[in-house]
């Protein structure tokens, strides 16, 4: 004689039980400091995009990153922190620039270089509490 639930005539044949595994969840990290998330494209290293490397030996290394299908179309890179009086070929030459999504607005690009007071005005500018 089989168990049942007291729902289910004695005679009614086994039914199999499907057990779904928990949908996956990630925990909120509620830290000391807290930064918004966003998406991050490749480095501009020297004027060159860190995965596609040079792509046309005729032209200088400045206009490199501009051929890329990561950056093809957005124009001239510009650190969003430094000064106006610097010239933006010298910081994409002699500078790593850091390319992320605007946690906000995803259609915008917030760049800075890799100087240290760009870095720090840039992370102070998105923290969300000391």
């Amino acid at each position: 004689m089989k168990k049942t639930l007291g729902t289910e005539p004695s005679d009614a044949p086994e039914s199999k039980v499907e057990v779904f595994a928990p949908r996956p969840r990630r925990v909120e990290r509620q830290g000391v400091r807290t930064e918004p998330y966003t998406r991050r494209l490749p480095q501009i290293r020297g004027g060159i995009c860190e995965y596609c490397g040079v792509l046309d030996r005729n032209l200088p290394a400045q206009n490199q990153y501009q051929l890329c299908p990561h950056f093809r179309g957005i124009g001239e890179m510009r650190c969003s922190y430094c000064d106006e009086a610097k010239n933006p070929v010298d910081v994409v030459l002699h500078a790593v620039l850091n390319i992320a999504e605007h946690p906000t607005n995803s259609d915008e690009l917030v760049v800075w270089c890799n100087s240290y007071e760009c870095s720090r005005k840039h992370e102070t500018r998105f923290r969300v509490n000391a």
